[in-house]
């Protein structure tokens, strides 16, 4: 069956779709200053987006949202219960001003069981450089998240041009990571002049980031190297390819570096819920004797248990302790995910153990976390500037110093100490 990993259903969407093109009001831009822009339980909807450009004058917008993060509600007591949401997509230039929007509104009845809602909305899109603001509406709770994308329209082989999806069920990936022995399949709309594309795996681990006070810049991987693979091209124009572990890169034109990234994680992933997912973010907090132990023990979970109560001084505070050091790695994996999980990027190591910054401030250059108040002296500030890789949009490599040491031992010892709170 389709819906044997989770239960899905469609969105039957039963209102009009308005288009309103040419207009030119101005809008938020995603650049500027941000408070709680990594913090996902400050929000109470996450919705998920893919772009896929399908056509020269037009681009798809793929979005889900967990079902149990929308309130049910009924017009009168016999009614049914329903969900009642709103997509809105506005299509802006790099100045900030609207060129198109469309929305999608729908209301469908509510389901015994939670879980994924899935649906697409096609936007007028052009080529070029795009911002793409999507609002996503719970109506009966009249509540709005807003979501930034970043279009890039220019050619025909950047990664928005390339569909990835779940072979078994058709339905699109969120995240580009899949879990080993999945089959992928890719559609390129846009690429069908008789091109053949190459599939690339690069099967090398990708290591730790060095700590911010280190001389050392993060290994990036490259194509250099890499194993060529052959995809099943199928009637319907997609290719079809098992993953298994490591980074696929697939395109129609290598020497452009651009195409699609493809990454394997764990079923689970961004969630925690393996002992490999607990075991590995913890080196940031231990020695390397200390991790090597868990990592070759046959009782690492033990370990892990014994080392969060060590730090803690009583089970119950190290319960505490898990919860807050393992949501902060879910939410790196959220929002800061590159070629590897999120919170093995630089990102993602620092809102590891600092928590959630102050202030974000955000540029096309990259962005800087603020912990503290503008203008005192314990202000601390983290730049990451963001580099290009085909590998991803994602990329925020930070300017490392040797003078954050004292800053990141003493959060180091924070934790050891079992002297970490609740954002």
């Amino acid at each position: 069956m389709k819906s044997r990993r989770m239960l899905k259903y469609k969105l039957l969407f039963i209102a009009s779709v308005l288009a309103v093109a040419g207009c030119k009001q101005s809008a938020v831009v995603s650049q500027g200053a941000f408070q709680y822009l990594y913090d996902w339980e400050s929000r109470t909807l996450h919705p998920e987006y893919v772009v896929y450009h399908h056509r020269g004058d037009s681009s798809t917008i793929h979005f889900r949202v967990f079902s149990n993060e929308l309130l049910v509600t009924r017009s009168k007591q016999n009614a049914p219960f329903i969900l009642d949401v709103n997509v809105k997509a506005s299509v802006m230039d790099p100045t900030g001003l609207v060129r198109d929007t469309m929305s999608v509104s729908f209301r469908e009845a509510s389901k015994d069981r939670p879980g994924w809602l899935l649906g697409s909305l096609v936007v007028p899109m052009k080529e070029g450089n795009w911002n793409l603001l999507v609002e996503f509406t719970d109506v009966s709770r009249n509540l709005t998240q807003p979501t930034f994308i970043s279009c890039d329209k220019r050619s025909t082989f950047s990664s928005q041009n390339y569909l990835l999806t779940h072979d078994e069920t058709g339905e699109p990936v969120f995240g580009g990571f899949l879990n080993g022995a999945q089959r992928a399949r890719v559609f390129s709309a846009r690429n069908t002049s008789g091109q053949t594309p190459t599939l690339s795996r690069i099967n090398a681990e990708i290591k730790l980031p060095p700590p911010p006070f280190s001389t050392n810049a993060p290994e990036l991987p490259s194509l250099s190297g890499a194993q060529l693979l052959l995809p099943t091209k199928q009637t319907d124009g997609s290719f079809v390819f098992e993953v298994e572990s490591g980074i696929y890169f697939f395109t129609h034109d290598s020497s452009k570096g651009e195409g699609l990234a493809i990454r394997s994680g764990s079923m689970y992933y961004p969630k925690v819920k393996d002992v490999s997912s607990l075991e590995w973010p913890i080196r940031f907090i231990m020695t390397k004797a200390e991790h090597d132990e868990i990592i070759k023990s046959n009782y690492s979970k033990a370990l892990i248990d014994q080392f969060w109560i060590e730090c803690a001084g009583s089970k119950e505070h190290a319960r505490e302790l898990i919860r807050i050091f393992y949501k902060r790695v879910e939410e790196a994996n959220f929002y800061f995910s590159t070629f590897t999980e999120g919170w093995r990027s630089d990102r993602g190591m620092i809102h590891l153990l600092f928590g959630n910054p102050t202030q974000v401030i955000r540029s096309a250059e990259g962005e800087v976390w603020n912990y503290g108040e503008d203008g005192q002296a314990a202000l601390l500030t983290f730049s990451f500037r963001k580099v290009a890789s085909p590998f991803t949009s994602n990329l925020f490599v930070l300017d490392r110093e040797p003078g954050y040491k004292p800053h990141w031992e003493r959060m180091v010892q924070s934790w050891r100490s079992g002297k970490i709170y609740n954002d």
